[in-house]
């Protein structure tokens, strides 16, 4: 209630000695992000029904907000509010057939919690259950990655409601958003240990005159003077930038003897960053900082943890502006007071090899699958002393092609809930995935990550690799305490896999002067009709009808895969013939269902109007400051 009396307090001094002051929202709230216009801004919060969304704008017209199946307004459930005559009017509304006009559903399945307008600046307020209550026209907000759209206009509606006449022009746009993320990690630290902090960040690079661009930088990371434990990590974004960095991502690396050094990401620039595989955090436009369970820490400065990291960073440059520069990053809170447990990382998916892992052109959809088996974790957590550990955060992972991504849990036959799910996987917006409580994997735990991809635009093979038109499908699984495993994944050998392609082993040779396992690197001596094709050319000219593709989803994934149980020393890697999980019990997520549909009919909490609290609460306000003011 105090947040709410200054903020309405700020807005009476405004009309008396014309203080400028931006719009902040009336309650604490767990998630916020600012939209790519940098006009508008949102708020959130849930449980498990419900969601509240707070939504500020700069303007003294209309604000409109959607959820999208791709980014268009056809068939959007669309929500369009405004501030007239100190009346706060917030409607339920859809895409039509086209990206015109939404019309008003016929149920408004909202309830407005008010609405406030003040120097420029409008917000309303609102509630809506999590549930599709109207299933013609609403979209339930799930935990996939969802593509919100947004619009605003200038000027209030002329009349009681939105007309057609009230276009939005270019002030529109489309961007992808994770609202359903866990707000219960740790607010705080334990009182008692020092802490100390070290920045992994952009040094005033200059941001590309391009729509996009991906920036790594390398970095030695401190000497601690001993082991310590990193407790937090939280981003720092440079005053003004807010707009241009999408995402970042933090790598670990092997021991490179280099001084820091930076490059465009995902090209023959890359070499000395072949090392920075595992990812050790996320963060998105929309995601706050990151506080680890109070009892495990992650390890550095002590043996075997990492030397360096590489910081990627998404810039976003719409209007391709040129100029600006960047020193944006993240900031990691560490102590010298260990935690009672370390916090480990684990690559669960299909082998990052060219050879051995490719998605054929033009499909609209193939999905490939990689094997953690339960015989690996057994054999590693025993070698550690542990029969289970908690599971906090899970990060799915895969490039441009990947549409669906989805990282499975067994025991004993039975599917337990995903580790993780998205069925609308976005690259350019990528989220770790919190739990809290903390997912427990046990030692007789089977894992299968599953990527759906997408190469319908595209008219050669898909290999595996570290670039963006490369792929990979992995789920990074955040846990402890730390046992000794890095890597859980499994694959099909080529030469399991060339053979149902018609290529025979013995023909193939390297190209000279070419290095790592690219297809384009070898080609064909035989027989004599494809004989000096790439085995890239050979394969991409194979007649990949939809039949054919699926065909070859269906024989990859039941074919012969090899499981590679990884512990740190890379020389201990165990190899074996992969004996795929019985699965008796499939998981199948629960439906979420409207608890009461409301209509239209309701007009004061779930309809079109409210009056809005800020009208009585400033007449007051305005009293007492002119009784102030007289008084003086």
């Amino acid at each position: 209630m105090v947040q709410l009396m200054l903020f309405y307090t700020c807005i009476a001094l405004l009309t008396v000695v014309s203080v400028e002051c931006q719009m902040s929202p009336s309650e604490s709230y767990t998630h916020s992000a600012t939209l790519r216009s940098g006009n508008i801004l949102l708020y959130w919060k849930f449980d498990d029904i419900y969601i509240t969304f707070e939504v500020i704008g700069q303007t003294t017209g209309w604000i409109g907000i959607g959820f999208s199946p791709n980014g268009a307004m056809t068939a959007s459930d669309i929500i369009v509010g405004w501030v007239k005559n100190g009346i706060a009017t917030v409607t339920d509304r859809h895409g039509g057939s086209s990206n015109i006009y939404p019309p008003l559903d016929p149920e408004q399945n909202i309830e407005v919690l008010g609405g406030a307008e003040s120097n420029g600046w409008t917000m309303y307020k609102f509630s809506r259950q999590i549930a599709a209550c109207e299933s013609d026209y609403d979209r339930e907000i799930t935990s996939n990655t969802e593509k919100i759209i947004w619009a605003y206009g200038d000027t209030d509606p002329s009349g009681d409601d939105l007309a057609s006449g009230d276009y939005h022009g270019t002030k529109r746009g489309a961007e992808s958003m994770y609202f359903l993320q866990s707000s219960g990690t740790p607010s705080g630290f334990p009182v008692g240990p020092e802490y100390n902090t070290f920045e992994v960040r952009a040094t005033e690079f200059t941001i590309p005159s391009e729509d996009t661009y991906y920036n790594c930088k390398l970095f030695r990371l401190p000497d601690f003077g001993g082991k310590q434990h990193i407790v937090k990590w939280e981003p720092i974004i440079q005053s003004g930038n807010e707009l241009f960095v999408h995402h970042m991502i933090v790598y670990t690396c092997g021991d490179i003897q280099t001084n820091e050094t930076e490059a465009r990401c995902y090209t023959s620039n890359m070499a000395l960053f072949s090392s920075c595989t595992v990812i050790i955090l996320e963060w998105a436009v929309g995601a706050e900082e990151m506080i680890y369970p109070t009892e495990a820490g992650l390890s550095v400065g002590g043996p075997g943890d990492p030397v360096y990291v590489q910081l990627e960073t998404h810039y976003d440059n719409p209007n391709v502006l040129s100029g600006v520069r960047d020193s944006s990053g993240i900031r990691f809170t560490y102590t010298s007071t260990l935690r009672k447990y370390e916090i480990g990382i684990i690559q669960i998916g299909t082998l990052v090899n060219s050879l051995h892992h490719f998605i054929p052109p033009g499909a609209e959809s193939f999905n490939s699958i990689g094997h953690c088996t339960e015989e690996c974790v057994t054999y590693r957590m025993a070698a550690s002393g542990v029969d289970n550990v908690t599971v906090f955060s899970v990060v799915l992972h895969s490039h441009l092609a990947g549409r669906k991504l989805r990282l499975r849990h067994m025991r004993g036959g039975v599917e337990l809930p995903y580790l993780g799910n998205d069925e609308n996987y976005d690259f350019n917006y990528q989220e770790a995935r919190f739990f809290n409580p903390g997912v427990i994997m046990k030692n007789t735990d089977y894992f299968q990550m599953e990527c759906d991809y997408s190469t319908k635009s595209r008219t050669v093979m898909t290999e595996g690799g570290y670039g963006t038109m490369e792929e990979m499908c992995m789920g990074f699984v955040s846990y402890y305490p730390k046992f000794d495993l890095t890597s859980c994944q499994s694959t099909v050998s080529q030469y399991v896999s060339w053979p149902y392609l018609g290529i025979n082993a013995k023909h193939i040779q390297q190209i000279n002067n070419t290095a790592g396992d690219h297809l384009s690197h070898f080609i064909l001596t035989g027989p004599e009709e494809v004989a000096g094709k790439t085995l890239s050319e050979y394969m991409s000219e194979l007649d990949w009808n939809q039949e054919n593709i699926t065909n070859f989803e269906s024989f990859y994934n039941s074919a012969q895969h090899l499981a590679l149980c990884i512990p740190a020393n890379r020389s201990q890697i165990v190899v074996s013939a992969l004996v795929p999980a019985n699965i008796t019990t499939p998981y199948i997520p629960p439906a979420k269902e409207c608890l009461v549909a409301t209509t239209s009919q309701t007009t004061t909490s779930h309809g079109h109007a409210v009056k809005s609290p800020l009208f009585i609460i400033i007449v007051w306000l305005l009293f007492f400051a002119y009784i102030g003011y007289s008084n003086n």
